[in-house]
């Protein structure tokens, strides 16, 4: 094992302070971070029980440990020895490019490019004082909402004009970052620096006094450039783009009729040998037709976009339920907003309300008794429900499952009920419409939504239900009618109003141990593994220690203090499939039924279908733009994924509406595109679910990596666990293997 310090010779390193087996070194040229062994007293690190020796070289301090009999050299990363080394790279610069980023940082890249203690979407960023006061740091992240800035840590105040004392801290690169530093005699606000850090990359925090003793100059400058953590994403991107212009090159070459004739005279031919040569098998069947897959068919022609649109927000549901590679955007938002995460599970509620509607259709047209149907509605509720309560509650790593903690909502369990509203309303309505409409009647324009004016009511009624709810609900020690996060959000004044009503009916119905207990909203990690409360502790007490026995040294104090991800830090449970938002998945489904609606009514009309569908998702969009008032957070009824509001609600339905528009046109009209492979997921829901939540932790879906740092090997994890229940869809398909429920 080898280590490099590199020091300039005409500059003395200030003295150090070591915390937690590290030092730091505050120069006018860099901040080293390094454990040395037995290093000599003219170079200041901290010394280890060893015998491996130091030498120098030129401007450059080398440390030799001997290994298996063998002295290993290292040197700084930028001597021109080991810039030669790497000259044999350039040739293949354009293949490390791309590949580098998909593999582990070898030992000699990772030491330049990260500390050793960086993790991912961490950056080091040192503080630089040179004014002669303590500094209190403090920070706020731009996604935190009516947020107090958060106190870090301390920096000493600077020994004397022109010598700096150095703290370091390790901070979050997801968001960008309001780093504010104030004097502590009068906690008065001295500079505020807006910046937004890359991965893995290292900056210096530069604090000079002015003339004005209340004010300070600030200025971030970049030591060492980030990483561009997002060249992965690019990279799968072309990748399976790649991959599908090939197969649709070879579904077009296939289908060229020169080549199916030579197929089919090859064909035929084998099909002699074979027939000669063996005594089974008989002359007029041939292999292609065994595996031919005929899918059985209702009586009328089945829409592959819908099971294009379910299936593609069955696979994105299922990425992102694996990881998404990691990146903040795969994830679930903290409070109010949207990601890619949040859009998946209200559009297959929203699939299923139009798959409920023709497929109730298509049961009463064959004349099926609609006391059969409701029993089979209850019965198909009932096994969702008990499914999802298995899947959300595994037990083989904390041994025999305890009734006390086991969680009730979920996503199956909230589909379950969805449905089981949702189906059993239209089967009662859809009973008592009419066998056929006149074209002439003034209200036929709109007459899928008047024939379904009963379902309307009760959901207008269940709307007003949440609302008032909501809103007028009185919730011990909160606001009536709050809507935000709890925690360090809204400045701290309601940390245990976290989701307001809705939160409050299920802590009260359910228990807080019955729910879930790690909501978006809540701290992964403040100083990696403290709370916020341990975390002050900590921070006052080591700075205690630090100024008691290092001050009148005038030593520079080190700190391994993390920022926290863009977390509201909520301390009580919070289940986002509670109670009360699902009165709007009904409504969520409603507006599903309703497309369903459009689509039997308007049966092989493709002109009507696209206007109502535009004109559904323009007025939905215009209702979320009023709720919201086009802002994240100053509207009405923010969009929020946690409490399914209502402007959620709306907003997804909009996008529902143009892409069932898009997949319909693309996929059922123009035929421009099969669906596939979306359309073999979308066909095998249930199992595709089911399977990759159970086998979540097996191989191939899961594997040790190399370095789980490494936004790009979990993206590659991630990616081949999808695409594998993708591939797992069609073999299901092509062998006639559906689960239905």
């Amino acid at each position: 094992m080898l280590f490099s310090c590199t020091l300039a010779t005409s500059v003395q390193p200030p003295p150090s302070v070591v915390i937690s087996q590290y030092v730091w070194y505050t120069t006018p040229l860099s901040v080293v971070k390094w454990r040395c062994a037995d290093c000599p007293s003219s170079l200041p690190l901290l010394r280890e029980e060893s015998d491996a020796p130091v030498t120098r070289k030129g401007k450059h301090w080398n440390l030799r440990r001997k290994t298996r009999g063998k002295v290993q050299v290292a040197e700084d990363m930028d001597t021109p020895t080991q810039h030669r080394s790497i000259l044999p790279a350039v040739l293949v610069v354009l293949l490390g490019v791309c590949v580098a980023p998909l593999t582990a940082d070898g030992p000699s890249s990772r030491a330049r490019r990260r500390a050793p203690a960086l993790k991912m979407d961490e950056a080091a960023v040192s503080v630089m004082n040179e004014v002669d006061t303590d500094l209190l740091l403090s920070a706020l992240s731009d996604r935190c909402y009516q947020c107090l800035p958060q106190p870090v840590g301390l920096v000493p105040a600077a020994p004397g004009p022109g010598v700096p004392t150095t703290a370091s801290f390790t901070v979050g690169t997801q968001h960008a970052l309001t780093l504010q530093l104030n004097s502590t005699p009068g906690n008065s606000e001295l500079c505020r620096v807006h910046f937004h850090f890359g991965e893995h990359g290292n900056y210096s925090l530069w604090v000079k006094s002015l003339n004005d003793p209340s004010q300070a100059n600030c200025t971030m400058i970049t030591e060492t450039e980030p990483v561009n953590s997002y060249l992965p994403i690019l990279l799968a991107f072309i990748t399976f783009a790649g991959l599908y212009v090939l197969a649709a090159i070879w579904n077009t070459v296939m289908g060229l009729d020169s080549v199916r004739n030579f197929l089919h005279r090859f064909g035929s031919t084998l099909e002699a040998d074979r027939l000669i040569n063996s005594e089974l098998g008989t002359p007029g069947r041939s292999e292609e037709s065994l595996t031919e897959v005929n899918i059985p068919t209702s009586s009328g022609r089945r829409l592959h976009s819908l099971d294009t649109f379910r299936g593609l927000a069955l696979v994105v549901m299922v990425f992102v339920n694996y990881g998404g590679g990691r990146y903040w955007f795969f994830r679930h938002e903290s409070w109010n907003g949207l990601t890619v995460a949040d859009l998946v599970f209200p559009w297959f509620v929203f699939i299923m309300g139009t798959s409920v509607s023709l497929s109730v259709s298509g049961a009463l047209h064959r004349g099926a008794r609609c006391s059969h149907l409701l029993w089979k509605i209850c019965w198909r509720s009932v096994q969702l429900f008990l499914i999802g309560v298995f899947i959300i509650n595994p037990n083989y790593c904390a041994g025999q499952l305890s009734w006390d903690s086991l969680r009730i909502p979920g996503v199956l369990q909230r589909l379950a009920f969805t449905y089981l509203v949702v189906a059993v309303m239209d089967v009662l309505v859809s009973r008592l419409r009419p066998a056929s409409t006149p074209t002439e009647t003034w209200w036929y324009t709109v007459h899928d939504i008047l024939f379904c004016w009963p379902v309307w009511a009760l959901v207008v009624v269940m709307e007003t239900l949440w609302l008032c709810l909501t809103f007028l609900l009185p919730v011990p020690g909160c606001p009536r009618g709050y809507l935000g996060p709890g925690g360090i959000g809204d400045v701290g004044l309601h940390p245990n109003c976290t989701g307001g009503a809705a939160g409050y009916i299920d802590r009260w119905l359910l228990g807080e141990s019955h729910i879930y207990q790690t909501p978006s909203s809540r701290a992964r990690t403040l100083a990696r593994t403290h709370a916020r409360d341990q975390l002050q502790l900590q921070t006052r007490e080591t700075l205690q220690v630090s100024f008691r026995h290092f001050r009148d040294l005038r030593l520079q104090l080190s700190l391994a203090l993390s920022l926290s991800q863009v977390v509201y830090q909520t301390i009580v449970p919070y289940d986002p499939e509670g109670i009360l938002g699902s009165i709007n998945s009904v409504l969520m489904a409603f507006l599903g039924l309703q497309a369903g609606k459009i689509l039997l009514h308007y049966r092989d009309q493709h002109r009507r279908i696209i206007m109502r569908f535009l004109i559904w998702g323009f007025v939905l969009g215009v209702i979320s733009a009023i709720l919201t008032k086009c802002s994240t957070n100053h509207g009405y009824i923010p969009i929020n994924k946690n409490l399914w509001s209502l402007s959620y609600v709306t907003t997804l339905s909009c996008f529902a509406f143009v892409l069932l528009l898009v997949a319909y046109y693309v996929v059922d009209v123009r035929r421009w595109w099969s669906g596939t492979p979306l359309v073999y997921p979308g066909m095998n829901s249930i199992l595709v679910y089911v399977g990759h939540e159970v086998f979540e932790g097996y191989f191939p879906f899961r594997w040790k990596m190399r370095d789980s740092q490494s936004h790009a090997e979990h993206l590659i994890q991630n990616l081949v666990a999808t695409s594998i229940w993708v591939l797992i869809s069609y073999v299901l398909y092509r062998k006639r293997i559906f689960w239905k429920i």
